[in-house]
């Protein structure tokens, strides 16, 4: 009897090894050798409140010459600049300097159509009209199948597209959002996500803003006084606790871009599709889009900037000039010690 029992668990104990061999085989069969992404900057399709200040057509034709490219690729990231609700109080006094945006919740939809993924919501404007707009702009995305990140109710989203898990997360300068300066929850936050997914992206919202800022600085950057972060030292931070990628804005220009432990950093993209609200003139139009080929490590490959330009009720438009990529260029080799990039007159992104 127990040499037959002893078979018997022998046996079992071959078929469970055996499954289980077979079900990792079958899980690392399923996963690609590469993966492709697209990041951009500021996307605020038009708002309501405090006025209305919406494009022709609400907004329908925005991304008729990007959608393309964002669909293209395995997952798409942006950030939101307001908030999604279809009412609410401002919480800041009229002035000169106070900007506050409220795009309708059926803007949503612009953004599912272009193809996006995940969103970012860790910025100075998702807390224009109080907490409960936040929640509304958190309910709305999470709804329509993109995934959000950038508050203490959001601290990360995880998806799996085609077998691959990437894990999202964002951080902003502001009391409300995560923050680029709270070191411990960065740490905390990056390296959760480093247990559980394959591909680990982090967007940040930070910087000072303006065409005089395009130029990226060591050491902590203020804004009318307020801590806008150390970028250089956040994103660093990042990639050295298990983030693949790293992209930027904040600034509302482009900035220089860095390969880093063998991963892409982009420290801001700029504006992206703000057609209505803010300033569009030389560098604040410029509006790149981002995309790029990661291997399963979560390294660098290779990339493109696709250029476009911002025009008021318009949006984003492909820039034919050259400027866009241009200005990338020039500030990677003028703002990043031992650039290890080559960009090329077509937006095409190699490591040198």
């Amino acid at each position: 009897m127990n040499i037959f029992r002893r078979f018997y668990i022998t046996i079992v104990l071959i078929i469970a090894v055996s499954s289980l061999a077979l079900a990792q085989s079958v899980e690392q069969q399923s996963k690609p050798e590469f993966v492709t992404i697209s990041m951009n900057g500021d996307i605020m399709t038009g708002s309501i409140l405090p006025s209305r200040d919406m494009p022709p057509n609400d907004g329908r034709d925005i991304f008729i010459d990007c959608d393309s490219i964002i669909r293209s690729v395995d997952v798409a990231c942006g950030n939101l600049e307001g908030v999604l609700a279809d009412k609410g109080k401002t919480r800041k006094r009229p002035g000169k300097l106070s900007f506050s945006f409220m795009m309708p919740t059926k803007s949503v939809n612009l953004l599912v159509d272009a193809g996006y993924d995940f969103m970012g919501i860790a910025n100075n404007h998702i807390n224009d009209f109080y907490p409960v707009c936040i929640q509304s702009t958190i309910k709305t995305l999470t709804d329509n199948g993109i995934g959000v990140a950038g508050t203490s109710d959001c601290e990360t989203s995880i998806k799996v597209i085609n077998g691959v898990k990437y894990g999202f997360c964002a951080f902003g300068h502001e009391s409300y959002t995560l923050r680029t300066q709270d070191t411990p929850t960065v740490k905390r936050i990056v390296q959760k996500l480093r247990k559980e997914c394959d591909i680990v992206i982090v967007c940040f919202h930070g910087g000072s803003e303006g065409i005089s800022e395009r130029h990226l600085p060591n050491g902590t950057e203020y804004f009318y006084g307020a801590d806008r972060g150390n970028l250089r030292q956040f994103a660093h931070l990042c990639i050295d606790n298990g983030a693949d990628i790293v992209y930027g804005h904040g600034p509302h220009v482009c900035r220089a871009m860095e390969l880093y432990k063998g991963h892409l950093i982009a420290y801001s993209l700029g504006n992206f599709a703000t057609p209505r609200g803010m300033k569009l003139h030389e560098q604040t139009a410029y509006a790149p889009l981002l995309t790029v080929r990661l291997n399963m490590n979560g390294e660098f490959v290779d990339g493109k900037i696709h250029p476009f330009i911002q025009y008021r009720d318009k949006g984003p438009r492909v820039d034919t000039t050259g400027v866009v990529v241009k200005e990338i260029r020039t500030l990677t080799e003028e703002d990043i010690k031992d650039n290890q990039l080559n960009i090329a007159d077509d937006g095409i992104i190699t490591r040198k």
